[in-house]
């Protein structure tokens, strides 16, 4: 099971564009661009509300946005990693 920060995490999200991911992620990260969010993580049901996730982008602001986002539509484990460079430092892959 990935980790950030040390405490496990059920899904990592990476919230940057698909030609953004494309280029590169966390490592097992999955990307649901942040204007498809919340919609597009409702429709799975693989992924509870109550699960621990990761939410991270290029810079901090559409992490921020997207962690926000889910937090409204009731998602109760979000953390918000920041940008990729600072998610990354505190990042353990499984």
């Amino acid at each position: 099971m990935p980790a950030f920060r040390q405490q496990p995490v059920d899904v990592v999200l990476d919230v940057r564009s698909k030609m953004e991911f494309f280029l590169g992620g966390l490592p097992g990260a999955q990307n649901i661009p942040v204007d498809q969010l919340p919609e597009a993580l409702e429709a799975r049901s693989d992924i509870p509300k109550n699960a621990k996730i990761l939410v991270y982008c290029a810079a901090g602001a559409r992490s921020a946005q997207a962690a926000a986002a889910l937090k409204r539509a009731g998602y109760t484990g979000v953390v918000d990693g920041g940008g990729m460079s600072a998610a990354y430092a505190e990042y353990q892959p499984d």
